[in-house]
């Protein structure tokens, strides 16, 4: 061995050589994951169709993030491997150590930071690794519920090593440093007292009186009112929203027009059908995007509230849609931003790092597999901040927690899935758009463990429930606010053998109710339930009232404040029709039963486009006319449900009685001639024809 490789290096050397080992050991992982994961992919849904058309039309995008990763492996490296040779080199090292032990470091750390963020956060892994091999698989089961931070400070102790050697080093070496650090240290305990001083100064301010009360909704996407433990849920999901139940008046029985997101909502700010407000569907185009509309948002500007909005991952729409609202915090879903986002997940050596600087991948927040509500609470918590203290306050919180692929995080993770559990749901699942004809059969097993990482999502959202309740009550605002609980749909979970996901048909309850409660003291009953059906429609309308606000004209639905308010237990009002409507059809090949009773139009590849200046996913403008006459549609009212089915053959019609069947699961259509067809009149009264198109064959 030559000499000078055993020759403690200089402190410029050592941080070359670190900063070499590092790069290599970086640029090392970054190829590995590049090589294994060549495949773009959503939520385990890939197709060739997509891969050739982002190579051939979005080739930029794709090399520009290929140059932010290959960018951010190097930073990670070189700063890491430096970090690691500067402490070798006050540990007197050789350079041929320095060089190794460096590289050995870097591969140490990045192991115990992966293990950290599967710990914590495993289905984010799982997208890639799940069902790569029995090996990766079977690390993500292990390594689900064991405690993160250990697996953090393992990897934070060679770093602090190293700072802690090249402190020593100069210090024995200098001795002026020592009076240098011991300033710093006397500046850095006043600062820290002095800043404790004020944060206990400032705690606690009671805001002054209101004319008006503050509003807070708070809603998670796809939240099913029936796996609520107050509702008679076996599991404990939900403390934190039973107690706003129990003090607050809960309507039973809500149900949503189209049971997918951007509609939905649009139709609870709107009081508005999808149809006479032009968010039709999840793809609409350009047009319907920039109409301005009149919502609760518009409504209570008007009256001098301070509007705000603050979403994760699956409300893009507050962000795409112009609802109103003064300020709004939420992520995009834009076709670019998709790829940067797929492509992303599949570094998983590159992912623990992304989130201690989330401000350069922004995608990691956008991820469908992380719906951690920590980000979200953090900047509820700034936007409360930054809100007037003279003014009222309207503010929505929308979740993502209960959206497929249900991925709660650490602790609560896996909580309620069966010990042992090795199946292909072991971390949550999506819905297919092809059916995979080697998959096995779903079994009991399967649909019990999609349940409990559901539950996990909703128990997930309770705890984000508790936390904004505790920041309003320290602020003093919680108890002068109006409080209401909402989804913009259901859920199927393949618990009813309807499959899974939701906006596909209308069969069954579970897709198309939602909770919907209200809370203020004083204004709304507390422990009250009502039984009447209420709708979406009338959300916004029933919030107005309670707040003293009066509803725009455009308003379609009616105001139930009558039936929360203290006092008697209230009149039902008269029965009203509730629409209900599927959505766009994604895929014609995934193999559920609906695909045999509608009119065929091909998959969403083909069907949908990218606006080439926007990004925005678009609906093709020659197939809006034939998918909205496709749509399954249907009404409430009463004790009966009636479906119309457009088939090749013609409409098939259903009805159901859902007093005496309330899972839906007889169609008594051809018992009751009279009611079919007094309920279809009613259907085609109050069906909004967006299309301006007369029904008949679909084609484009």
């Amino acid at each position: 061995m030559p000499a000078f490789a055993r020759t403690p290096p200089t402190l410029a050397r050592a941080l070359l050589l670190g900063c070499r080992a590092g790069l290599l050991v970086f640029l090392a992982l970054y190829t590995l994951c590049a090589l294994l994961n060549m495949q773009l992919g959503y939520q385990g849904n890939e197709s060739r169709v997509v891969t050739e058309y982002v190579w051939s039309e979005w080739r930029r995008v794709v090399l520009w993030q290929v140059a932010r990763l290959l960018g951010a492996y190097c930073a990670v490296g070189l700063l890491l491997g430096a970090l690691l040779g500067a402490g070798l080199w006050a540990a007197e090292r050789s350079r041929r150590a320095v060089f190794w032990l460096s590289g050995l470091g870097c591969m140490v750390v990045e192991g115990f930071l992966v293990t950290a963020d599967m710990a914590r956060h495993p289905h984010l892994y799982a997208a890639t690794l799940y069902e790569r091999s029995e090996v990766t698989a079977e690390v993500l089961r292990v390594l689900s519920g064991t405690q993160p931070s250990g697996w953090t400070f393992a990897a934070l102790v060679l770093p602090v090593l190293s700072v802690l050697a090249v402190v020593g080093r100069w210090l024995a070496e200098s001795p002026r440093w020592r009076g240098v650090l011991g300033g710093v240290t006397a500046a850095a305990a006043v600062a820290g007292f002095t800043g404790l001083g004020l944060t206990r100064t400032e705690q606690g301010p009671e805001s002054p009186g209101r004319a008006r009360p503050n509003l807070l909704i708070l809603a998670s996407d796809g939240l099913r009112p029936d796996h609520l433990s107050g509702n008679g849920y076996s599991r404990s999901t939900s403390p934190n929203i039973d107690q706003l139940m129990e003090e607050g008046t809960r309507f039973n029985d809500t149900v949503v027009q189209v049971p997918r997101t951007a509609p939905s909502w649009t139709t609870l700010l709107t009081s508005q059908y999808a149809g006479e407000h032009p968010v039709v569907h999840t793809l609409v185009g350009r047009e319907a995007r920039e109409t301005k509309l009149t919502t609760l948002a518009t409504a209570l500007e008007a009256q001098g509230y301070r509007t705000a909005v603050v979403a994760d991952y699956a409300g893009d729409h507050f962000s795409r849609f112009p609802y109103g609202f003064q300020k709004v915090s939420a992520p995009d879903f834009r076709f670019p931003d998709l790829v940067r986002q797929r492509m992303l997940i599949t570094h998983v050596a590159l992912l623990p790092w992304t989130a201690l600087a989330p401000g350069l991948f922004k995608e990691r927040g956008e991820f469908p597999e992380l719906t951690d509500p920590a980000p979200l609470r953090t900047r509820v918590r700034h936007v409360l901040d930054g809100l007037p203290e003279d003014a009222p306050f309207a503010l929505v919180v929308f979740a993502s927690s209960t959206h497929f692929p249900y991925a709660a995080p650490w602790p609560l993770e896996g909580k309620y899935v069966e010990r042992g559990y090795r199946g292909p749901w072991r971390f949550g699942a999506t819905p297919r758009m092809e059916v995979d004809p080697d998959a096995p059969a779903t079994t009991p097993e399967d649909v019990a463990a999609l349940g409990a990482n559901y539950d996990a999502g909703v128990r997930t959202f309770d705890g984000l429930v508790g936390n904004v309740r505790a920041d309003l009550e320290r602020r003093g605002r919680w108890d002068d606010t109006l409080v209401v609980l909402v989804s913009d749909h259901g859920e199927h979970l393949e618990d009813e053998g309807l499959g899974q996901g939701h906006g596909d048909h209308l069969w069954g309850s579970a897709g198309l109710r939602i909770p919907f409660v209200v809370r203020l003291p004083g204004q709304v009953a507390s422990g009250r339930q009502v039984t009447q059906r209420a709708r979406s429609l009338d959300v916004a309308p029933t919030v107005l009232d309670l707040l003293g606000v009066p509803a725009p004209e455009s308003f379609r639905g009616r105001s139930l404040a009558s039936l929360a308010r203290p006092g008697p237990e209230p009149k039902a009002l008269p029965d009203v029709p509730a629409l209900i409507e599927t959505d766009i059809w994604f895929s014609d090949r995934d193999g559920h039963a609906y695909q045999t009773v509608r009119v065929p139009y091909p998959w969403l590849y083909e069907i949908a486009m990218v606006e080439g200046d926007t990004g925005e996913i678009a609906l093709k403008p020659e197939w809006e006319g034939p998918v909205r006459r496709a749509r399954h549609r249907g009404l409430y009212l009463g004790r009966w449900k009636l479906l119309e089915l457009p088939t090749p053959d013609g409409v098939r019609v259903q009805l159901f009685d859902t007093v005496s069947d309330p899972a839906e699961l007889r169609d008594v259509a051809g018992d009751n001639p009279n009611v079919v067809a007094t309920m279809r009149a009613k259907l085609a009264a109050e069906l909004p024809d967006a299309t301006g198109e007369a029904r008949g064959a679909v084609g484009p």
